[in-house]
């Protein structure tokens, strides 16, 4: 009985013994396991260079306005930074403009405002105060409806064109406004005005028209020939924006010189400018 005993007790440890190897042998087997990609052993031998793996993450985008899919690397491919390029103004500009012509001085006895418009053609060089500016307006009258005969305020449209060489002087700049004065010459044709100066050579320099009965400053009123004068303005403006547009506002005097006299009109303008 002892002796039975004691065979099945080494027969046991013999079995475990036997267990306890076949398990130690397929744990230090390293040629059974399984690797991944980022655990295989990369082989160099001598000169070679070899690029380290990259992950690659793609992100996809639908652009539901041109009705195309972009595909970006997120890892390999870095997009360019956008270069955002202002939009460089002047020296030169050209615009438009419209606005109400207003009689002043004596003219405003006979006459309402009436409406005109133009075109300018500019030059003003960045940080400098000075710029040119050349337009060039017609503009036509009202009439009084009471106290004045057809025959002494004209029978049909007055008209007034004008073009003119001024400086623009820039006076101040804040907020997106910049106030500015200007002036210049003018050169007029003109038809069917009656001027606040006497119509007769001869009677140079004997005063301004008070457009009574029988004064020479109807002469003009029915002529619808053009003549021809000189003359000059002064004033002042705002450049502004309005959005993305450039566009101003400006009050000029302007006056028509025949016969020793100024006869003095307001045009009040809006206008916009193109770079």
């Amino acid at each position: 009985m002892r002796v039975r005993s004691i065979t099945t007790c080494a027969l046991g440890l013999a079995a475990a013994l036997s267990l306890a190897n076949t398990l130690t042998a397929q744990t230090t087997d390293t040629t059974k396991l399984r690797t991944t990609n980022s655990d295989t052993r990369i082989n160099i031998s001598k000169g070679e260079v070899v690029a380290p793996r990259v992950d690659t993450v793609y992100v996809t985008r639908y652009d539901t306005v041109t009705n195309t899919v972009l595909r970006v690397d997120t890892v390999t491919v870095t997009p360019p930074a956008p270069v955002v390029i202002g939009k460089v103004k002047g020296p030169f500009y050209w615009g438009a403009y419209l606005g109400s012509y207003w009689p002043e001085a004596s003219l405003d006895k006979v006459y309402t405002n009436g409406w005109g418009g133009g075109l300018v053609l500019g030059w003003e060089a960045a940080r400098r105060p000075l710029g040119i500016r050349f337009d060039a307006s017609g503009n036509q009258l009202g009439k009084e409806q009471f106290g004045f005969s057809g025959a002494e305020q004209g029978n049909s449209t007055s008209m007034v064109f004008q073009a003119g060489a001024d400086l623009k002087l820039n006076l101040l700049m804040t907020h997106g406004w910049n106030f500015y004065g200007i002036g210049g010459l003018n050169g007029y044709r003109y038809k069917r005005v009656a001027l606040a100066s006497n119509d007769d050579p001869p009677a140079v320099g004997s005063g301004n028209c008070d457009f009574t009965a029988g004064d020479d400053c109807f002469v003009n009123a029915n002529n619808a020939e053009f003549r021809s004068a000189w003359g000059y303005n002064i004033g002042g403006g705002t450049d502004f924006h309005l959005g993305s547009q450039d566009m101003f506002l400006e009050v000029r005097g302007m006056a028509l010189q025949k016969y020793g006299h100024p006869s003095w009109t307001v045009p009040i303008s809006l206008g916009v400018r193109f770079f």
